[in-house]
């Protein structure tokens, strides 16, 4: 897998999906990984996967981010 790999039409890279989904899990949901798999509609262990970089990604799920976090007022990186 690469963190390199761009995965949407403004260039967010692999990596940077990465770290906005750990932005989220941090500052909007205290680490509570189930909390957050419940309002992004995944499974727990999916997020686990994405995060540890087992699993890529997709654009989908990086702007339900990025609008949960827009939404919130939740400051994410890369957002």
């Amino acid at each position: 897998m690469d963190d390199k790999e761009i995965i949407d039409d403004i260039g967010t890279t692999e990596g940077e999906a990465k770290e906005i989904l750990g932005g989220l899990l941090v500052n909007g949901f205290d680490n509570d990984l189930e909390q957050l798999a419940v309002v992004l509609g995944r499974p727990q262990e999916e997020l686990a996967d994405f995060l540890a970089g087992n699993q890529e990604i997709d654009e989908d799920l990086l702007m339900k981010m990025r609008g949960i976090a827009e939404e919130r007022g939740i400051e994410i990186n890369n957002a």
